[in-house]
């Protein structure tokens, strides 16, 4: 579920690259927006959903906004629920391995010692 989270907000992330990269697109002039690729491209972009106010098209605005939403709350319910049971990577020396060993295995031992004299009793 963590990866399909990460996966959604990953594709989110590169469909607001997709929008901006079609408005950078509106801005050349003699670019026919009814040929058939470019006007596939600007309606995925999200460009025909409010009509332009005054040769502006805030659509793809608005589309943004909304995607950033919905990325912010998959990265709020990643965090929630997910990150503290993700496998963490641990970088250590051999002396501090060694180290660490023998401190855990004093306390196994310790921990022996007091259930051996517990019964006992």
């Amino acid at each position: 579920m963590a990866n399909l989270i990460i996966i959604l907000d990953r594709l989110i992330l590169l469909y607001m690259y997709f929008i901006a990269g079609a408005c950078i697109m509106s801005w050349i002039p003699n670019l026919n927006h009814d040929y058939p690729l470019f006007h596939a491209i600007f309606t995925a972009a999200g460009f025909y959903i409010i009509p332009p106010f005054m040769g502006l098209s805030f659509s793809p605005a608005l589309v943004m906004a909304v995607c950033a939403l919905i990325s912010v709350g998959l990265r709020k319910i990643y965090l929630k629920y997910f990150v503290e049971k993700d496998k963490k990577i641990i970088v250590v020396s051999p002396d501090e391995l060694i180290a660490k060993l023998k401190e855990q295995q004093e306390d196994y031992l310790k921990k022996e010692q007091e259930e051996k004299d517990d019964d006992s009793v």
